[in-house]
């Protein structure tokens, strides 16, 4: 009895320290300017850029082939802890897009300014590959 309810408090614990550790990997304030990051699964690829919105550091992007790679409803700005501490609107814009025909095809993100407000701005661009199915074959990011 004493070793049932030893493991079943051990399991509880595992479980409870994944779901508090797990899952997004979480950005300092200083490393946001930077940050970049491209995961994908099924037909759903995400890419994660660090944005400044105090100082217009936005990320807009367009398609090189909408037909193969195209938005998806998956989109979200999460303000990092750190930058608002510090008096920023700064955090990490997760920009998901959905594959659609094979092919390959680059998003270009661009913003207007670079993370202090001055021009000119950041460029990143992704290269998608995608399967006749929508499947994200793979993508990386420059």
């Amino acid at each position: 009895m004493k070793r049932t309810l030893a493991l079943i408090l051990a399991a509880i614990m595992i479980l409870s320290i994944t779901a508090c550790g797990g899952g997004s990997k979480k950005v300092s304030a200083k490393d946001l300017a930077t940050y970049r990051d491209i995961s994908w699964e099924g037909t759903e690829l995400t890419v994660k850029l660090g944005e400044n919105k105090t100082t217009g550091c936005n990320w807009k992007n367009e398609f090189g082939d909408d037909s193969i790679i195209d938005y998806s409803i998956n989109r979200k700005f999460t303000l990092s802890d750190g930058a608002a501490m510090q008096g920023l609107t700064a955090g990490v814009l997760s920009a998901g897009f959905e594959g659609k025909k094979a092919g390959t095809t680059t998003i270009t993100f661009t913003t207007p300014c670079d993370w202090e407000g001055n021009t000119p701005g950041y460029t990143y661009v992704v290269t998608v590959e995608v399967a006749a199915d929508g499947t994200i074959v793979n993508a990386t990011g420059e």
